[in-house]
């Protein structure tokens, strides 16, 4: 049993070996210095030993060419971390689904523009929650305009997440989140015996944290998107993904459920302390105050709950295949999925006016349509350009596209608390800059 396991695992990291020969190219050849990318080896190496991360993937691309691949540690007990490791990429979906919707808009089947009641009738006539002047009690005053798709695409709407506010806490927010708990609204995960469609149309019943367009707040909105995908299109919404952008990107990886055949390669999540202690999460909901995590669900085969702020399995190659394409303006390997204008829509145009994106960055960070973009690098910015996009996924999974460079970063663990590898983040960006010797 031994040797055919040692036999097992000898086949497997050589596939992996192949498989990044064939991808990587010479740093130098792109413009990048071998030797300073060995810092990034070391670095997550480190995190690694001092058992903060189980394991990670890690990918630097340069001006359309891989120039560092590399696993680190375990994906889960007696579990080599592999370059085809599949993990949760969570609110890193939302950018998906942003394209999901950009081309409906390509296809000439909405505006980003149009009144979100248009397509689905229960977001007519919302109320936004007002707190009394004395602090008692609130009231219920009518929008001064209805919620447009591009306000779901910019987190501009009013809609809530409920876990920030255990982070930014105020009692309008705290008003509103106890109106969602008592409708049984979830944050998109632990999918219950439901259709989104079904807890998006209670959503639109409930009040606005705020008048649309007139605050950033991270929020519900791209399950709206995901269930405006299947009212639009008249398909189900992974069936849309499928066929339109994972197909089209050769994402062959990339699933709402995974199957069978490939749920081995799934990562497990670890909750970490980030001093030494590693607590694998067992397959059960995993409760950080407001916000229900079910690792779980990346093992389901089928289902109906389909977030389109959290739902997505995918592996570091899939997910480079996907920002390669927007780096290019749309088009991959001879494959054309949206417009360069489309693009530079969603990912080099502001759409929050003199709002900061701060939930995830300082200020300086503006919203595109799916995507944070760097301002400038006067606000608290250790590494990146102008320009740079990126988002993040709350099992620290990360992603940063810098234009002005050709140059893509991915970071791909299973860890959490979320807000523990922000440093680690912050380090693998300045070590992927810092890379550059052209």
């Amino acid at each position: 049993m031994k040797i055919k396991k040692w036999l097992l695992l000898s086949m497997f990291v050589t596939s992996q070996m192949v498989f990044a020969d064939n991808l990587v190219v010479s740093p130098e050849s792109v413009g990048l210095s071998s030797a300073r990318l060995k810092n990034m080896d070391a670095l997550i190496q480190s995190h690694v030993t001092e058992n903060k991360i189980s394991g990670a993937n890690v990918l630097v691309a340069r001006k359309g060419k891989i120039a560092y691949f590399k696993s680190f540690g375990m994906a889960d007990d007696n579990k080599p971390m592999q370059q085809d490791t599949m993990f949760r990429v969570v609110s890193m979906t939302k950018p998906l689904t942003s394209v999901a919707i950009m081309l409906l808009y390509e296809q000439g089947k909405l505006l980003i523009s149009d009144p979100v009641s248009k397509y689905i009738p229960e977001f007519k006539n919302q109320k936004v929650l007002e707190m009394n002047p004395n602090g008692k009690g609130y009231k219920l005053v009518p929008v001064k305009r209805e919620i447009t798709v591009r306000d779901l695409l910019s987190h501009s709407s009013g809609l809530l997440y409920m876990f920030p506010n255990n982070y930014y806490p105020d009692p309008t927010r705290q008003a509103v989140v106890d109106l969602y708990k008592q409708a049984g609204i979830t944050d998109g995960f632990c999918r219950p015996d439901e259709t989104i469609g079904d807890m998006v149309k209670r959503l639109a019943r409930l009040p606005l944290y705020k008048q649309p367009g007139e605050v950033w707040e991270y929020s519900l909105a791209s399950d709206v998107l995901g269930y405006l995908v299947e009212v639009v299109s008249g398909q189900k919404f992974d069936d849309f993904m499928t066929k339109q952008v994972f197909q089209p990107l050769k994402m062959n990886d990339s699933y709402f459920f995974v199957p069978p055949e490939k749920q081995h390669r799934i990562a497990a999540v670890y909750k970490s302390d980030w001093h030494g202690s590693l607590q694998k999460v067992d397959d059960k909901p995993l409760i950080d105050k407001d916000l229900s995590l079910c690792p779980e669900d990346a093992h389901m085969t089928e289902g109906k709950y389909l977030a389109g702020g959290a739902s997505v399995v995918s592996t570091v190659y899939d997910y480079y295949r996907f920002a390669q394409m927007l780096l290019n303006g749309g088009e991959l390997d001879g494959t054309r999925l949206l417009s360069r204008k489309t693009v530079e829509l969603m990912t080099a145009t502001n759409h929050i006016g003199n709002f900061d994106a701060t939930f995830l960055h300082d200020h300086g960070w503006k919203f595109g349509l799916g995507f944070a973009i760097q301002q400038d690098r006067g606000h608290d910015v250790d590494s990146g350009d102008a320009g740079a996009f990126e988002w993040a996924g709350i099992y620290s999974t990360r992603f940063s596209v810098d234009p002005k460079e050709q140059k893509i970063t991915i970071f791909m663990s299973q860890t959490t608390p979320f807000g523990m590898h922000f440093g680690l983040w912050d380090k693998v960006l300045v070590q992927s800059a810092s890379a550059i010797n052209d």
